[in-house]
């Protein structure tokens, strides 16, 4: 953790926002004893911790200020004040003496009664001014869940700070509420947003969304404190590939219109839509292309030049993508699922790797290249595609037990096929 927040010696780290801030600074502060001496304190007011076991601390008084001996392996706590077992809030004077003693320095700056949103009052959060890094924690935990006092801290000055109609919490009042950048009031260091309690796919794919909606500049993260898991994280781009000349098929497979009245290229896309994504590429050659690329928001490159092979697409697709990964997608997949994109995406978060789908022991599309195989794509040529570098280079196996999802057309004959399937899907 203190590697991927690239916490040093001489760091001075304010954690805010919700859901996890108390947890994170104890949890960093475990990691960070063995590196160097730490010190623990609020701005705000936090529970008075018990020594046991696992976790030895040494609370230090104002009496004591001028003469700490702080000790290596344990996690020093200041205590201007103790009330009701709750610790009181430091003063940015004595943070000025405090911080030559101590080798790391962490400090809650918020409080949200253990609630997932709040309103601010306007001296919020109270950040030291010279913390070099502030962290703040994002819970989407309470995403869909009634507005009510229960769920919102101060929840009358949350309505007029972040005002919307719906009477549950959703996605646009996260994304107001992050993108107010409240968290960072009053700080010019670096800033870091981590979105806490990430577990299963389904939350990934609320982060997901979210995180691609919100227009502030600060790193993001996510994970779960809980399960100790913390990944930076690396947005894709789906290239999809339809500038093909569909030789097997004896036609234009990707105009064949589906049961629901879409055709093949079309349902493809629609369910590409289906996620968030901030950037999306079609490599195709028509105007039916063009076309169905501004119907589903889709940057559209016309490839001229088809006949150099599936290459000369992927290397269109990948001049013209600017994230940190490229997902290509052949353009007649169209039971492709939201779920097995985002399974890939997620893998793609935890290994930074190239992402192959497999599904009985055989390769399947689309897969993830990460961005430092960029040249490596602008280099391809012929009608292999990215196949190439797969030979060459060591890539993560994705599992899926489910075939239907993995069909795409190739001859006339997958269109029988095509039918018994639409009724499984």
């Amino acid at each position: 953790m203190s590697e991927l927040f690239n916490i040093t010696k001489g760091d001075i780290v304010s954690i805010t926002g919700a859901g996890g801030k108390t947890s994170l600074m104890f949890y960093l502060a475990n990691k960070l004893k063995k590196k160097g001496t730490v010190l623990i304190a609020t701005t705000t007011k936090i529970f008075k911790p018990e020594n046991t076991e696992n976790n030895s601390f040494i609370f230090i008084y104002p009496e004591e200020i001028d003469s700490i001996s702080p000790q290596d392996n344990f996690i020093h706590i200041f205590c201007p004040k103790i009330e009701n077992n709750k610790i009181d809030s430091v003063t940015f004077k004595d943070l000025d003496k405090l911080k030559t003693y101590f080798d790391f320095i962490l400090i809650e700056a918020d409080g949200s009664a253990n609630k997932a949103l709040k309103g601010w009052k306007n001296n919020e959060p109270i950040i030291y001014p010279d913390s070099t890094k502030t962290i703040a924690i994002v819970d989407i935990t309470a995403l869909h869940k009634e507005k009510n006092e229960n769920t919102i801290h101060r929840f009358s000055l949350f309505q007029e700070q972040y005002f919307n109609s719906n009477k549950t919490i959703e996605k646009n009042d996260y994304i107001g509420y992050i993108n107010s950048n409240t968290f960072f009031k009053g700080t010019l260091n670096e800033k870091i947003l981590f979105f806490n309690k990430i577990e299963n796919i389904d939350l990934f794919e609320k982060f997901f969304n979210i995180a691609n909606s919100i227009n502030i500049t600060s790193k993001i993260y996510f994970g779960s404190i809980f399960k100790e898991e913390f990944l930076s994280f690396k947005n894709i781009t789906p290239i999809v590939l339809a500038a093909g000349f569909s030789k097997r098929f004896l036609g234009d497979k990707l105009s064949f219109k589906l049961s629901d009245g879409k055709t093949i290229l079309e349902k493809t896309l629609s369910n590409i839509s289906k996620l968030n994504f901030t950037e999306k590429v079609l490599v195709g050659k028509t105007t039916f292309h063009n076309q169905l690329s501004l119907d589903y928001n889709f940057t559209y490159i016309n490839n001229s030049n088809s006949n150099l092979g599936q290459s000369y697409s992927v290397v269109l697709g990948t001049f013209k993508a600017s994230l940190s990964g490229y997902l290509f997608i052949p353009g007649d997949m169209p039971f492709l699922t939201k779920k097995v994109l985002l399974k890939l995406i997620y893998e793609f978060q935890k290994y930074n790797q190239i992402i192959v789908p497999f599904v009985d022991g055989n390769k399947k599309a689309p897969v993830l290249f990460p961005k430092r195989y960029r040249n490596n794509l602008i280099e391809l040529k012929g009608d292999s595609g990215g196949r190439e570098i797969l030979k060459k280079e060591s890539f993560i196996k994705c599992n899926f037990k489910n075939s239907l999802e993995f069909f795409d057309i190739d001859t006339q004959s997958d269109l029988k096929k095509l039918e018994t399937l639409e009724e499984q899907i």
